[in-house]
């Protein structure tokens, strides 16, 4: 095996991150390598938590190879330098084993191994299963040690197992699973080759910007500077805003000039929901089926419990009974409306970062939830799968909580299924798009804290996080706004009730006393 040498300039290098910024995007690409200060800086601390989680993983899965040797230096001259300085030495595993080719192509791969006279690459993921780009990543890896000269054997990925629970002390040996996928990337190893070359060509020409094609895809799909190449693009009321529409069919409408959703070409098949979304925004006028709103109305039983949770994540299971990226919620809000109007408030907000919230939670719901009545939810399959999850760390309240989520009805359903469209909607069946409909002074914008993400990365800081980061004045301030936005989810659902049943041009058989 023979490890080039090549001495090539830092600023030629090319990398894993240009080759995936590339795919994503060639003019977002060429703008980081290009002009990096024009970036935005991502200042979103969930998204940095979870890509974080990366790194923090591959950390965990050198405890599998307690002999490794970690190549610890940012400079790629000098962790190539070490790389080799450990493979002369006789090292049987180098963690973040660097090689540079002969056309500046850089790799550092999680887990080099070797075998015989081969050597194996193992890829470490924060996931709890095989993804496509995962496939893609290691078929990267693949081509540039080859062409460094390494002889490989095989490609592994090294992930979080789906089936793990914590009890004591993380163990990398029962959370993470190796799985073979030299088949899968050799498959992709000619194609590969083929984009690491067009990649390459195209980030190393200083005067010629890439092109940004992500208006051509879906809202999600976009990249960070998207603003950047298109200028002015309108924000609301555009075929993006088209429920369930796919990255072919955008393509397709972008390509005859259309932007406007009123604008959409009527030779352009769509979905029966679609075209009422496009009818509505049309006419101006909401559209809403009676008949299936009342339906849903119908099934509701006194006493009614409108009920939100809040939830955190974290790739290394935070406590005991957990899995990975398990959804542990922390809070809830519940409001308590009775056969005779009464309303009652209830809330849960867990503050010890010492202990599960959950044996808490349950035991504090089922005083709280008795088991008569309708419970209430946005997002059902959300809400009932948290149910299902802590059915499972707390097994003496099972039944109770799979009980409940017998009794769930989801109003979500109305606006998701194309009962209520309405136009300020904008083809969403976010509670945050309905509610300033039915009451614009409970718009989630007023508050501190106004979305589940930020929900969770707050109460994050302030309960798990480093402990001196915030004053207690400081946490006792996150703590009001979580108790302010989770009530805000509850009240939003009575308000939305309320609306439904005027909608439906009388009273509900079981529930108009209850919110009117």
């Amino acid at each position: 095996m023979v490890v080039q040498a090549a001495v090539v300039a830092r600023a030629s290098y090319f990398s894993k991150e240009d080759y995936t910024n590339y795919r994503r995007c060639a003019g977002y690409a060429w703008l980081v390598r290009r002009q990096p200060q024009v970036i935005p800086v991502e200042s979103d601390p969930g998204a940095i938590r979870r890509a974080n989680a990366g790194d923090e993983i591959a950390i965990v899965a050198r405890d599998l190879y307690p002999d490794g040797v970690p190549i610890e230096t940012a400079d790629v001259a000098e962790a190539v330098r070490l790389t080799r300085l450990a493979i002369d030495g006789g090292a049987s595993t180098i963690f973040n084993a660097t090689v540079l080719t002969g056309r500046g192509v850089v790799a550092r791969a999680d887990i080099l191994t070797r075998v015989g006279g081969q050597w194996a690459l193992g890829e470490v993921k924060a996931a709890t299963s095989i993804k496509s780009e995962h496939i893609v990543d290691a078929a990267f890896q693949a081509v540039v040690f080859t062409r460094a000269g390494f002889d490989l054997t095989g490609v592994r990925l090294v992930h979080l197992s789906r089936a793990y629970r914590r009890s004591g002390s993380p163990s990398a040996a029962q959370m993470l699973v190796s799985t073979d996928v030299t088949e899968r990337v050799k498959r992709r190893l000619a194609a590969t080759a083929s984009e690491i070359e067009m990649a390459r060509r195209a980030l190393g020409d200083p005067e010629t910007p890439g092109v940004c094609l992500c208006d051509m895809g879906t809202r999600g799909a976009r990249c960070p500077t998207f603003a950047l190449f298109h200028p002015g693009w309108p924000s609301g009321d555009t075929i993006y805003d088209l429920g369930s529409v796919n990255k072919k069919t955008i393509g397709e409408v972008i390509a005859r000039g259309v932007v406007r959703l009123a604008d959409w070409p009527d030779d352009i098949p769509l979905l029966p929901r679609q075209r009422l979304q496009i009818d509505v925004l049309r006419s101006g006028e909401a559209y809403v089926d009676r008949r299936r709103i009342r339906h849903l109305l119908d099934r509701l039983r006194f006493p009614l419990h409108f009920l939100d949770y809040e939830t955190f994540q974290t790739a290394v299971p935070a406590f005991d009974g957990c899995a990975p990226w398990a959804q542990v919620p922390f809070q809830y809000s519940l409001h308590v409306v009775e056969a005779d109007g009464s309303i009652a408030h209830r809330e849960f907000l867990w503050t010890d970062r010492h202990a599960c919230p959950v044996p808490a939670l349950v035991r504090q719901l089922r005083q709280e939830i008795g088991p008569e009545g309708s419970v209430i939810v946005w997002n059902q399959p959300f809400e009932s799968a948290r149910n299902r999850e802590m059915a499972e760390l707390v097994p003496e309240a099972a039944g109770y909580l799979l009980d409940m989520n017998g009794r769930m009805i989801d109003l979500m359903d109305v606006v998701k299924k194309g009962w209520w469209v309405h136009p300020a909607f904008n083809g969403s069946a976010s509670i945050k798009k309905v509610l300033p409909v039915v009451a614009a002074e409970l718009a989630y914008e007023f508050l501190d804290i106004g979305d589940g993400a930020m929900a969770s990365e707050r109460w994050f800081e302030a309960v798990m996080g480093d402990p001196n980061a915030l004053t207690d004045d400081d946490r006792e301030s996150v703590f009001a706004a979580l108790r302010i936005y989770c009530r805000r989810d509850t009240e939003a659902l009575i308000r939305i009730l309320r609306r439904l049943e005027s909608l439906v041009e009388g009273p509900c058989a079981h529930a108009t006393s209850a919110v009117g």
